[in-house]
């Protein structure tokens, strides 16, 4: 017979989760190219994705700094072109507020990517909902702005 305790139905014993480590889970001779699971932090790979939340706050607010970007952009495009000859702004003006629009539409993207990227090193399971918005913020952000940015400064170059 066995030396182990009936419990249950006598049938078998109880299989209960090993708490932490033994020799039983780890292999005696490891291989050079593998990694054991207290190594590659398996505490936090077995909890829940954190962060979901707070990305997808995080994806709203910079869609709505892209559009806070593009009204300060359309506010120096309508205090430059109409209203009263005194008070319009001239063409490096409009350039100066175009380039603000566009360090804002482009600058708070930027800024999540790099704190995500820390955040996502520390803790693997944190999402990635903010970087995705962030990236599609800038492929979106990018291209209008230089185009806008761009055609002022050429405007301001030609003498217009």
């Amino acid at each position: 017979m066995s030396d182990e305790p009936i419990t249950g139905d006598g049938l078998r014993p109880p299989v209960d989760p090993p708490s932490g480590p033994s020799s039983t889970t780890v292999p005696a001779v490891s291989d050079p190219g593998s990694v054991s699971a207290a190594e590659t932090g398996a505490a936090d790979q077995d909890g829940p994705v954190t962060g979901r939340v707070s990305g997808v706050g995080i994806t709203l607010l910079l869609f709505g700094l892209l559009v806070v970007s593009w009204l300060v952009q359309l506010s120096f495009a309508l205090q430059g072109e109409f209203g009263p000859s005194e008070d319009r702004l001239s063409g490096g003006g409009m350039l100066a507020g175009f380039m603000l629009g566009a360090a804002i539409a482009i600058g708070s993207p930027i800024v999540v990517l790099i704190l995500q990227a820390r955040v996502h090193k520390r803790t693997p399971r944190h999402s990635i909902i903010a970087v995705i918005g962030a990236v599609v913020v800038l492929i979106i952000a990018v291209p209008i702005n230089a185009i806008v940015v761009g055609l002022q400064a050429v405007s301001v170059i030609s003498g217009n």
